[in-house]
């Protein structure tokens, strides 16, 4: 789920100030913004606490300083400030706003709702709020208030893509897929160029066992974002399904050179090794899944499997045997029947 697309939205809420009373900026205001803008957040505090001292109602000072301190993860010094200018402005829903943001990066979900409620209160059309109270309700475990969030957010801004994606994951929660997909075109139509909402459609074409269009939409992500590894993974998994086996070793070795922690990634490039005749180099790929997942009986009937394809009969039997000691009993007792003369071992267990 996303959030928001708050950052330019966070920047005005601090770009005037929020009462008559606050002071017009003068050079140290904009040496703070300064500051902050070059990510220089320390720098920038210091100088918002001399602006303070100068003028304890110095608005731009009180939103810039919480906007840094959350910068530095000073999440607690953010919302007295943003508690602050909430009183000061009692009719603007956006310090309400920013800290529903700032009570959510603390996983603190019940607060956050509490305080976007109030933003939507003051301003019942700020779809921004009703999307990032949707995120926070689906944390606390309301699928059904999420979803009616995400969609009055959708009809208050019918440009805004966030509450369409989003809406779009909490359909595939429930299973709906197809629904998903309708909200995953939507989010492609308003932001084609986001490689997570093509991702998230591939993800529902795969749960439908689409194949071919899965493939097309991870060959989308990829286009977009050279750097998406799970696309390359899950790209992997579906061209070895279409009995791609070459581009599926090609992927998957790109998943494993940027994540080699997976064991699961090693049993399905060992498959394609597998389809491609490459015996060897499967078992290698069979034996490291077997090192990071000792127990899984799959990984020993793929080894085994293609120990038999190279000659060597003895560890084809041996990994058939485990394979059916951990579980794959059918599929390993027809190998053992058909090639290693029944010979299955009893195991106890």
């Amino acid at each position: 789920m996303r959030r928001s697309k708050s950052s330019s939205l966070l920047i005005a809420l601090c770009a005037f100030s929020f009462l008559s009373c606050g002071k017009v900026f003068a050079q140290d205001n904009y040496n703070a913004i300064a500051y902050y803008n070059d990510g220089r957040y320390l720098k920038a505090i210091e100088a918002c606490n001399d602006l303070i001292k100068a003028n304890k109602y110095d608005t731009t000072a009180y939103g810039y300083r919480g906007l840094a301190k959350e910068r530095i993860k000073d999440y607690s010094g953010a919302r007295k400030d943003f508690a602050k200018l909430s009183k000061w402005s009692p009719y603007d829903p956006r310090p309400h706003f920013k800290l529903g943001v700032l009570w959510s990066e603390t996983e603190d979900y019940y607060h956050s709702i509490k305080e976007y409620s109030k933003a939507i209160a003051l301003d019942t059309t700020y779809a921004v709020a009703y999307n990032n109270r949707g995120n926070s309700e689906y944390m606390v475990g309301d699928g059904r208030a999420a979803m009616i969030d995400f969609t009055t957010a959708m009809k208050e801004d019918t440009t805004y893509p966030d509450p369409v994606y989003n809406r779009g994951h909490l359909k595939m929660v429930y299973g709906q897929y197809r629904d998903a997909i309708s909200d995953f075109n939507r989010t492609i139509a308003l932001a084609p160029n986001d490689p997570d909402a093509w991702f998230s459609r591939g993800q529902a074409f795969d749960a439908l066992n689409d194949t071919v269009n899965a493939t097309d939409d991870y060959d989308n992500v990829i286009q977009l974002d050279s750097t998406y590894i799970d696309a390359y993974y899950f790209r992997g998994c579906d061209r070895l399904k279409l009995g791609n086996a070459e581009g599926a070793v090609e992927d998957l070795s790109v998943s494993l050179h940027s994540d080699s922690s997976y064991y699961m990634v090693y049993y399905l490039r060992g498959a394609a090794y597998d389809s491609l005749g490459e015996y060897n180099l499967a078992i290698d790929d069979f034996s490291q899944a077997i090192r990071m997942q000792a127990d899984d009986g799959q990984a020993y009937l793929g080894r085994g499997y293609a120990y038999l394809k190279s000659g060597d009969k003895e560890s084809a039997y041996e990994d058939f045997n485990l394979a059916y000691y951990y579980g794959v009993r059918g599929e390993a007792k027809e190998l053992l029947d058909e090639y290693c003369k029944g010979k299955l071992k009893i195991y106890w267990r």
